[in-house]
């Protein structure tokens, strides 16, 4: 089973579940801090947007917003909840390392858990690869990220196996791939999983904007 296949099959699983982790309805506080601050603007692609309460959130603010994501059992239950609240909100099931036909598309890229669920650095270059091609110039993208600090801790929530990022591992793959990181700090943060399960995580949190002088080029792996 190659990369692509393997990541779907486990959220595909996932997603079966009414009780899926993080399907909460509430937005995340960070991509509201951000709307407020107005970090957020023009079209929004909502990256690994699972059962899409951030495109939710934004689209009922006005913009457009339309969430990508590589399992169609995620994506089914996003539209499901648009269509119960009349939401302007598209989705649409993708793979982000070969997203085509939204060339220069987007303005504002909001990544909660789609990059460090990649398998590989490969893939994570490629996903930063398919982000410069479909934003447009001046875009940015923010990304949370689970930290390998998380290693450390005796209580680990993630689980064996699964996201614990380097930060040289974000500024590698978007710093050659045409982005610039401006911002990227480790936070410690309670996460939500369910009413009766938060537990405190470090996560990388980042902010990357199009490098000029990459702006309507091709960057080549």
């Amino acid at each position: 089973m190659n990369n692509t296949a393997q990541l779907k099959n486990y959220w595909d699983k996932a997603y079966e579940s009414v009780t899926t982790p993080f399907d909460i309805d509430a937005p995340d506080e960070w991509i509201m801090a951000l709307e407020v601050s107005g970090k957020i603007h023009g079209d929004v692609l909502d990256s690994g947007c699972g059962p899409g309460r951030t495109s939710l959130y934004l689209a009922d603010l006005g913009y457009f917003a339309i969430g990508m994501d590589i399992s169609i059992n995620a994506i089914e239950r996003a539209r499901r909840k648009a269509a119960e609240r009349g939401s302007k909100a598209l989705f649409q099931q993708a793979n982000m390392c070969e997203l085509s036909g939204y060339d220069e598309c987007f303005d504002t890229v909001v990544d909660i858990g789609c990059f460090h669920s990649l398998y590989n650095d490969g893939d994570r270059a490629a996903y930063a690869t398919t982000l410069h091609r479909v934003c447009r110039a001046g875009a940015v993208v923010y990304l949370r990220a689970f930290s390998e600090t998380n290693l450390t801790k005796a209580n680990y929530p993630i689980g064996e196996g699964l996201p614990a990022l380097r930060e040289e591992q974000i500024r590698t793959a978007f710093s050659l791939n045409g982005w610039v990181v401006k911002d990227l700090v480790e936070r410690e943060i309670e996460l939500y999983i369910s009413e009766d399960e938060k537990p405190r995580t470090y996560c990388w949190f980042a902010e990357m904007h199009m490098r000029e002088e990459f702006y309507g080029t091709d960057i080549v792996l």
